[in-house]
C-alpha cells in the first residue's frame, strides 16, 4: 500500500508539473524581450515624424487668410495700387467694386480674382500684382500628448506633420490618433467652412501623400492620452492596460505577464470596433511570426480586445491534474 501510495504521489508530482508548470506568466526574459521589441514605438514615430517634416519643408504655397496685410499692384491704375487689410470674414475692400473674397487662396489666385472683379465693368485687361506685406493669418494651435503645446505663428502655410514637428513630436502618453478642426476654402462652393478630420498616426506616418494635409485657418490639432485596450483569456493577468502610441500586441501581453500553461498560442486574435460602430472586426495574430519579426507587430487603438483562448488539450491535462492530486495523496502515510 505504501509503494501505491508513493507511486501515485510521484505521478501526480509528474503530472502536475507538466500541468501547472508553465501555468505562471511566462519567463522575466521573455516578457523583457516582448518589451523592448516594442518600446521605441515612440521614438521611431518621431524620428520618421521629423524626417518627413524636413523633407516636406518649402513645398507649399502660401494662401492668403484672415487679418493678413497684402500689397495689391494694378499697372498703370496708382489710385487703386495700395495696402489692405484681409477682415475677418477673409474679405478685403476695393475701391468701386466692393468687397473682394481672397482667404484660402494663392497670391496667383488673389491677383486672378481681383483682375476678374474689375475687368468685368472698369478695366480692360488689367494686370495685377499681389504680395503679402503683413503675415498675420498663419497661426495654429497643438494641444495634447506633445512634447510642446502651444500656439504657433508661421509665415507660410503649413502641414500637419510640419505642425507637429515644431511642437516637438508626440510623447509617451499620446494614443493613435491625431484631431484636426480649421478652416478651409470649398473647392466646389469657393466659401470658407469648417473642417474637422479625425486621423490615425500610423495612417499619418505611412501614408502621408493622403494624409499629411496643409492646414488651414485657425488649426487646432489635438493628439488625445491614449485610452485603454483590453487583455482576456489565457494571461496571467487578464484586464484593461493603458493604450499609447507605442502599444502593441508584443507589449500589452507581456503587460498581462504572458501566456499561462493553458494557452494556444496559435489562437490570439484582435477584436476591433467596425468603422461604423455597430459590430466588431476580428483579426488573426499570428504569435511566433510578430514575435521572431517585431517589425510586424501589431499597433493596437483605444478600445481593442486582445483574446488568447485555452488550448483544449492543456485545459484537460492542467483539469486531470487538479483532480488528480488529492487521489494521489490519499491513503499517503509518512513515516
Amino acid at each position: 500500500m505504501y509503494k501505491t501510495s508513493m507511486i501515485l504521489a510521484a505521478a501526480s508530482v509528474l503530472l502536475i508539473g507538466c500541468a501547472t508548470g508553465g501555468s505562471g506568466p511566462d519567463t522575466s526574459l521573455q516578457a523583457f524581450q516582448q518589451d523592448v521589441a516594442a518600446q521605441d514605438r515612440t521614438s521611431e514615430l518621431n524620428d520618421t515624424l521629423m524626417m518627413k517634416a524636413v523633407e516636406g519643408s518649402g513645398s507649399h504655397v502660401y494662401r492668403v487668410g484672415a487679418e493678413d496685410q497684402i500689397r495689391v499692384d494694378i499697372f498703370g491704375v496708382e489710385d487703386l495700387s495700395r495696402e489692405y487689410r484681409v477682415n475677418g470674414a477673409g474679405r478685403i475692400l476695393m475701391p468701386l467694386v466692393g468687397e473682394v473674397s481672397v482667404s484660402g487662396l494663392t497670391l496667383s489666385e488673389v491677383e486672378r480674382a481681383i483682375a476678374q472683379a474689375y475687368e468685368k465693368d472698369y478695366l480692360k485687361d488689367p494686370q495685377v500684382s499681389v504680395e503679402v506685406t503683413e503675415y498675420r493669418s498663419q497661426q495654429f494651435t497643438v494641444v495634447g500628448a506633445v512634447s510642446n503645446p502651444r500656439v504657433y505663428s508661421v509665415s507660410r502655410q503649413t502641414t500637419l506633420i510640419e505642425a507637429l514637428a515644431m511642437a516637438g513630436g508626440i510623447n509617451d502618453a499620446a494614443g493613435s490618433s491625431v484631431y484636426l478642426t480649421d478652416r478651409v476654402r470649398d473647392p466646389e462652393t469657393g466659401r470658407m467652412g469648417t473642417r474637422t478630420l479625425i486621423i490615425d498616426i500610423e495612417d499619418l506616418m505611412h501614408n502621408s501623400e493622403e494624409y499629411n494635409l496643409v492646414l488651414g485657418e485657425a488649426a487646432m490639432i489635438n493628439i488625445p492620452r491614449g485610452g485603454f485596450v483590453y487583455v482576456e483569456g489565457a494571461v496571467a493577468k487578464p484586464g484593461a492596460y493603458r493604450q499609447r502610441a507605442d502599444t502593441t500586441v508584443l507589449k500589452v501581453l507581456a503587460e498581462a505577464g504572458g501566456f499561462v500553461f493553458e494557452s494556444d498560442r496559435s489562437d490570439v486574435r484582435v477584436l476591433r470596433r467596425s468603422a461604423d460602430g455597430a459590430g466588431w472586426e476580428e483579426r488573426p495574430i499570428d504569435y511566433n511570426a510578430i514575435r521572431e519579426n517585431p517589425g510586424n507587430d501589431i499597433a493596437l487603438r483605444s478600445g481593442d480586445i486582445v483574446v488568447v483562448d485555452n488550448s483544449a488539450i492543456k485545459t484537460g491535462l492542467s483539469n486531470f491534474g487538479k483532480v488528480f492530486q488529492p487521489l494521489a495523496w490519499l491513503g499517503f502515510r509518512p513515516l
